[in-house]
């Protein structure tokens, strides 16, 4: 009898490492599957890999005209928009921070929920898509807009976002561009902090209930982060949220408000 319960201990083993095995595998294929759709997007969409792009030299231009870089050097400038959206019309814009891995199609979908587990192609991945907030409004013109994206292990999707905590990252990364059909945007970060999944960020009423002063107070009060950017009444809010891997109730969120724009021609 003891033989026979150590032989079905044994087996018990053997089936849980092959199991194991089986996952990693899978979550291997998954992530290599993940990396390979983001560079035909990139490529689709006329731009370098992600983490090739630099960060402009100085992102505060907007004070002074004459430092402005010229079109074509605006990150996220000759982006094609249209021919990713020939593959999947749910493509709004294009979200990279230069220098960095987060530089991926946006997508928004029906609901909050399709493109959690969806890469920008429709295909089932693990990784799922950077998507917006279904919402708020395709062309960015919210006072407050909401991304979402898994924390990646590997640093994809909005893995990078925890490096905010970091002052020298947050000075190293300090902006994030958005393409969309109608020009380029440049929000500046201003806070990361983590947060509850009922916090008033998360409120999709924000201006009707007149909320907006309340909101920006919570954000900077709640930031770990203080890198001398502060929005002003009537600045759009673009919030980053994603999980932090402690359960279900909290997100990691980093917020930029919009300081420049450049038209589309």
């Amino acid at each position: 009898m003891k033989k026979k319960w150590i032989r079905i201990v044994e087996l018990c083993l053997v089936l849980t490492l092959l199991a194991g095995g089986f996952m990693i595998v899978h979550q291997m294929r998954e992530d290599r599957s993940a990396a390979q759709s983001s560079l035909r997007a990139a490529a689709i969409a006329g731009l370098p890999p992600a983490g090739e792009s630099e960060p402009p030299a100085s992102p505060q231009t907007a004070a002074d005209p004459e430092s402005a870089p010229a079109p074509e050097e605006v990150p996220l400038s000759g982006v094609d928009l249209a021919a990713l959206q020939e593959v999947n019309g749910d493509v709004v814009g294009w979200i990279e921070v230069p220098g960095t891995e987060l530089s991926y199609p946006l997508l928004q979908g029906e609901d909050n929920r399709y493109y959690l587990n969806r890469s920008w192609e429709k295909e089932r991945n693990r990784g799922g898509s950077v998507f917006m907030e279904c919402t708020n409004s395709r062309d960015l013109t919210d006072y407050h807009t909401i991304l979402y994206a898994h924390r990646m292990r590997n640093d994809s999707m909005f893995g990078t976002l925890k490096y905010y905590r970091d002052p020298d990252y947050v000075r190293e990364h300090p902006s994030v561009y958005i393409a969309s059909s109608d020009g380029v945007y440049r929000y500046d970060v201003f806070a990361a902090y983590e947060a509850w999944v009922r916090d008033i960020l998360y409120r999709s009423d924000l201006e009707e209930s007149g909320l907006e002063a309340e909101f920006l107070d919570y954000c900077v009060a709640s930031s770990e982060i203080a890198p001398g950017v502060t929005p002003e009444e009537g600045e759009r809010i673009l919030t980053l949220s994603t999980c932090t891997g402690d359960g279900h109730a909290t997100r990691w969120v980093v917020q930029a408000v919009l300081r420049e724009t450049w038209p589309a021609e």
